[in-house]
């Protein structure tokens, strides 16, 4: 241990024990003021570490891990915080501090997690980061990743055979459609009628027109599943620069955009926009996805300044795609066409799933993942590369979706099975959204109570 090394945890010791000398000086400290206290030095501590964000590409982020003497600073701020915070009896807290308090149970052992990785591949460092995915890493790299990524302590089997669930599901759902257009028996027919031109809309203007008619629709029906309807107006426009590799869509909050209004961009790339995408994308990324979570959090009572750090796609990703589901109750999904777009859609998503585990947990090649998307995903090859390239360049960032929907659901269905005569759909979504930004293994033990304010 270097110098420096020891010099920081004397400083830290002698922190510790000047905090516990004040907290006898001042009996008077009440559990919430002693509770807040700690959130401060959590998020004054966790500022100063200058801890490495995320990236795109896993390539990068492990060629930033800094080195042990940053490291070692790490691990002792949070084997210090993790003492510090088992001090507190968690069922004598509000329950606004006992979120925060799981809230900050799961960052500390998810950075436990990530610095025993990091000081493993600093201490034995490998030739070379391969390019291929996690698999080739030593054990410990993907699970990580999949804690990061969808908030949860899940296996990647556990996420294989759910994938799995997933994809024969909503294959199921697809052939009831099928069926209800007139193609039952006749794959080859339904799937060359949905690559016919009728489907896309070739001028921007009339991609527009509907986008606006989609929105006054939603939001005329916001009141069937939310108590709060007072959601500020988004604007449309065309992803500048889309190519073939351009996802469907995207948000853009006000405060990142710079239109002085919130933006959901969509893909025109050849000039084409596919009208079966157009409801479950505008509940996605808009309302009452991710524009509406966005903005429900004015409504939150003022937060820790620790949370400022963190984000968890579990969560965000999550809700946006579990309110798909809801398309009907908000009066879309009005044909059988825009109904299965969203399907088709699911299907891409739980069979990422797959890719994603087989990929960095499997050691699939780069064939063997294209081969999945092309047993499991019809018509729509041409996106195949793209989503597998995805995959690999961002382990788990794919799962976060259906995962984040999946644990929502189950909370939503649990609560409606233990209190079936008073379970109030609006009332579960505004717990949820009063959350706020907090993982969803936090969320899930306070969401009883939650609904319970």
């Amino acid at each position: 241990m270097t110098a420096l090394f020891q010099s920081s945890k004397a400083s830290a010791a002698v922190l510790l024990a000047l905090c516990v000398l004040l907290q006898g000086h001042y009996p008077t400290l009440s559990r919430q003021e002693l509770f807040a206290q700690y959130l401060h030095r959590f998020d004054a501590g966790y500022a100063a570490l200058d801890v490495p964000g995320g990236s795109f590409d896993y390539r990068d982020e492990l060629a930033s891990i800094p080195d042990l003497k940053h490291i070692g600073r790490q691990l002792l701020f949070f084997e210090q915080m993790s003492n510090e915070l088992g001090r507190f009896e968690r069922s004598n807290l509000a329950l606004p501090d006992r979120l925060q308090f799981d809230h900050l149970e799961f960052e500390i052992r998810l950075n436990l997690e990530r610095l025993a990785l990091e000081k493993n591949w600093k201490e034995s460092p490998p030739v070379a980061i391969p390019a291929d995915g996690l698999s080739k890493l030593p054990n410990g790299w993907y699970q990580y990743r999949i804690h990061a990524y969808t908030s949860v302590f899940i296996t990647p089997e556990t996420l294989f055979d759910f994938g799995e669930k997933e994809i024969a599901r909503v294959k199921g759902e697809i052939a009831r459609l099928q069926a209800q257009l007139g193609y039952a028996g006749d794959s080859a027919g339904f799937y060359q009628k949905l690559r016919s031109e009728e489907f896309f809309i070739a001028e921007k203007a009339e991609v527009l027109r509907r986008y606006e008619e989609i929105k006054s629709v939603a939001y005329s029906n916001l009141h069937q599943l939310f108590a709060d309807t007072d959601v500020p107006d988004i604007a449309f426009m065309e992803w500048p620069g889309a190519d073939r590799f351009t996802p469907p869509g995207r948000y853009s909050p006000v405060n990142e955009s710079p239109y002085g209004t919130a933006v959901f961009y969509f893909n025109f790339f050849g000039n084409r926009h596919n009208r079966r995408v157009m409801d479950w994308m505008f509940i996605h990324e808009a309302v009452p996805g991710h524009h509406y979570q966005w903005y429900s959090r004015r409504s939150l009572p003022e937060q820790p300044a620790f949370k400022r750090h963190f984000s968890y796609p579990g969560n965000f990703e999550g809700w946006a795609a579990y309110t798909e589901n809801l398309g009907k109750e908000i009066g879309l999904y009005r044909d059988a066409y825009a109904e299965l777009g969203k399907w088709e859609w699911d299907l891409v998503r739980s069979t990422r799933i797959l890719i994603d585990v087989g990929i960095h947990n499997h050691g699939w090649t780069k064939e063997e993942a294209i081969a999945c998307w092309k047993k499991h995903v019809p018509g729509q090859d041409d996106i195949a590369e793209r989503e597998v390239l995805r995959c690999t360049k961002w382990p788990a960032q794919a799962l976060s979706y259906k995962v984040g929907a999946w644990k929502i659901q189950q909370m939503a269905d649990i609560l409606k099975s233990e209190r079936p005569n008073t379970f109030s759909l609006p009332a579960f979504h505004r717990a949820f959204l009063m959350t706020g930004q907090t993982p969803l293994e936090a969320v899930q033990k306070n969401i009883r109570g939650m609904m319970e304010k």
